[in-house]
């Protein structure tokens, strides 16, 4: 499915190149509306594929964690040296498809840079 732009304030809904519904601007000004075929676009592409939680974890502790769709994050930590020994870590994220791909773009740069230093030139 795809959204097919008209002009301001107006657009459908299209599928296989048939036209299945008109989308037209009631009482949205042409940025609002701008804002809800954004939405609806973004939510039409993850139809083609599953939605991405990205979580940095590091030294047994949790950091950041960022979604393309806002979720209910539930980590359940078991650890017999922790007192208590099990536990329920859970965060609400909200979506934040930029914060998602700025993360994951660092964690690939710094691997790259990591996979260089081991692939070159040994002492």
């Amino acid at each position: 499915m795809q959204i097919n732009r008209r002009g301001p304030g107006e657009a459908s809904l299209a599928q296989d190149g048939r036209e299945l519904a008109d989308l037209v601007a009631a009482e949205a000004s042409e940025a609002e509306f701008e804002l809800l075929l954004h939405q609806l676009e973004a939510l039409l592409a993850l139809r083609r594929r599953s939605p991405r939680i990205a979580l940095t974890y590091q030294g047994g502790l949790l950091g950041a964690a960022h979604a393309e769709l806002p979720v209910q994050l539930i980590l359940i930590e078991e650890d017999p040296h922790d007192e208590p020994p099990l536990r329920l870590v859970q965060r609400s994220l909200p979506a934040d498809a930029a914060a998602l791909e700025a993360a994951v773009s660092l964690a690939e740069r710094r691997l790259a840079t990591q996979a260089a230093r081991q692939g070159g030139p040994q002492p």
